[in-house]
C-alpha cells in the first residue's frame, strides 16, 4: 500500500508542476513576448513620423525618461541595433517592460510600460484546460489500476463449489500485486482448511464405524458383566474416547498458533524424564536408552515434550526390542533423534507420513490404534518453533525420526 500511495503522490505532484509550467508558457509568456515584438515597430514608426513620444507613451500608461547610452552595459549586438534605429526590449517580469530606442536627437529614450495582465477569459480558458488535462493524466494513471482491480474482483467473486477461489494472474509490476499475492495466499489457506475439514469428517466416519459396529453386535448379545464380550465392549468405548481426544487435539492445533512460553530447556534431561515416565506403561517390553549431548533449547517445554512423546509412542508401537533417543548438538541446530528397530518407513512414504490422517499401512496401523494424527501434531509443533522434522532409516534397522530445532546458544 505504501508503494501505491507514493506512486500516486509523485505522479500527481509531477503532473501539477508540468501542466502549470506548460500552460503558463503557452498562455502568458508567449502573450508577453508577442506584445513586445508588436511594440517595437510601433515606436519606430512613431519616431519616423515625429509624433510627440511623451504624450504617446502616457496614452499607453507608460513613462518616458532620457538616459545616457553609457548608463547600461550594452552588448555589441544590441548597441549596433540601437545605432541602426532598432528597438531593444528589456523586461522586468514583476513590474514593467522597458523599451530603448535612440530618437532623432540621438538621445536614448527609456520607455517603461506596465506588464499586460491576462484577461478573465484567458484565466477561464487556462483553468478549464488545466483541470481537463489533470483529469486526463490521472485517468491515464488509474486505467491499469482499474483494470487490475476489475480482474481481482472477478476472481474473488467466482467462488468454486468446494469453497475455494481461483488464483489471480496480476502482473508483478502492478501496484496492487501485493494485494493480489495476499489474496492468492488466502485462497490456498482456505482450500487447505476445506480439505482438512473434509478429511476430518471422513476420518471421523471411518474411524468410528468399526468400534461402533462391534458395540452394536455386542449389545445385541447382551453379555453379562465382566465377561469377555463385556470387556471387549469396554475396550471399544476406550478406543472411541481416544479417537475423539486425538481429533480434538489436532483440531486445537489447527485453529491457531498458541501463545508460546519459551524458556531454556535441558533437552536431554527432558527426554530422560519422559522415557522414565513411559517405561512402565508403553515401553515395558523395550530396551530404552537416551544418550548424546546435553544442550539447552529455547522452546515451549509443554509442546516440545508433547512432540517427543508422540514420536516415542509411535516408535513403541512398531519397535521389536529397542528404542533410543540420541541428542546431537550442532553449530546451528540441535537434533533430537528417536529411533526404533521396527520395520521402518518406505522412502516413498517419508514425505507424506507427517500429513494428517495418513497411514502407510491401513491394516497394520489400525491394529496399532490411532487416527493418523500424532505425527501431524508433531510437525505442527516443530513448525511453531521454526524447526524441521523428518524421517530416515536408522542404525537399528527401523525408522529414525528427527526433530531439528534452531540452536540459540
Amino acid at each position: 500500500m505504501a508503494r501505491l500511495f507514493i506512486s500516486l503522490y509523485l505522479f500527481i505532484a509531477v503532473s501539477l508542476v508540468g501542466l502549470s509550467a506548460g500552460l503558463e508558457r503557452i498562455f502568458f509568456t508567449q502573450a508577453e513576448s508577442s506584445n513586445m515584438q508588436l511594440l517595437g515597430p510601433v515606436f519606430e514608426a512613431a519616431l519616423q513620423q515625429n509624433i510627440d513620444m511623451r504624450s504617446f507613451i502616457q496614452s499607453l500608461g507608460g513613462t518616458l525618461e532620457v538616459r545616457s547610452i553609457g548608463d547600461i552595459a550594452w552588448s555589441d549586438n544590441n548597441l549596433q541595433k540601437l545605432h541602426n534605429g532598432q528597438v531593444i526590449v528589456l523586461s522586468d517580469s514583476n513590474v514593467t517592460e522597458q523599451i530603448y530606442i535612440i530618437d532623432n536627437q540621438s538621445q536614448l529614450l527609456e520607455i517603461s510600460l506596465p506588464i499586460s495582465r491576462p484577461s478573465s477569459g484567458q484565466f477561464l480558458l487556462y483553468s478549464v484546460l488545466f483541470f481537463l488535462l489533470l483529469g486526463g493524466v490521472i485517468a491515464f494513471w488509474i486505467r491499469p489500476l482499474w483494470r487490475d482491480l476489475s480482474s481481482l474482483e472477478k476472481t474473488v467473486s467466482n467462488v468454486k463449489p468446494d469453497g475455494s477461489i481461483e488464483q489471480n494472474t496480476i502482473n508483478k509490476s502492478s501496484l496492487i500485486y501485493p494485494i493480489a499475492k495476499s489474496l492468492n495466499n488466502m485462497g490456498r489457506q482456505i482450500t487447505q482448511l476445506m480439505q482438512n475439514q473434509r478429511e476430518l469428517s471422513g476420518a471421523v466416519t471411518h474411524e468410528f464405524r468399526t468400534p461402533l459396529a462391534r458395540l452394536k453386535f455386542a449389545l445385541a448379545m447382551n453379555p453379562p458383566a465382566q465377561s469377555n464380550p463385556w470387556l471387549d465392549m469396554q475396550k471399544d468405548v476406550n478406543e472411541l474416547e481416544n479417537l475423539v481426544q486425538e481429533m480434538l487435539d489436532y483440531a486445537s492445533t489447527d485453529a491457531r498458533i498458541p501463545e508460546m512460553n519459551l524458556s531454556e530447556i535441558p533437552i536431554k534431561q527432558l527426554c530422560q524424564q519422559l522415557m522414565h515416565r513411559l517405561k512402565e506403561t508403553h515401553l515395558a517390553h523395550l530396551n530404552i536408552r537416551v544418550y548424546g549431548d546435553d544442550p539447552h533449547v529455547l522452546a515451549d517445554e509443554h509442546f516440545i515434550e508433547r512432540a517427543i512423546e508422540n514420536l516415542v509412542l509411535n516408535g513403541a508401537r512398531f519397535a521389536k526390542k529397542a528404542l533410543e533417543i540420541h541428542v546431537i548438538r550442532q553449530k546451528k541446530v540441535i537434533q533430537i533423534c528417536i529411533e526404533d528397530d521396527g520395520i521402518g518407513v518406505a522412502k516413498s512414504m517419508r514425505k507424506k507420513i507427517f500429513s494428517p490422517f495418513f497411514r502407510p499401512d491401513e491394516s497394520r496401523d489400525r491394529q496399532q490404534g490411532g487416527a493418523g494424527l500424532g505425527l501431524a501434531i508433531v510437525k505442527r509443533i516443530v513448525d511453531w518453533h521454526q524447526g524441521q522434522c523428518y524421517v530416515t532409516e536408522g542404525e537399528l534397522g527401523g525408522a529414525k525420526f528427527i526433530i531439528s530445532l534452531p540452536n540459540h546458544f
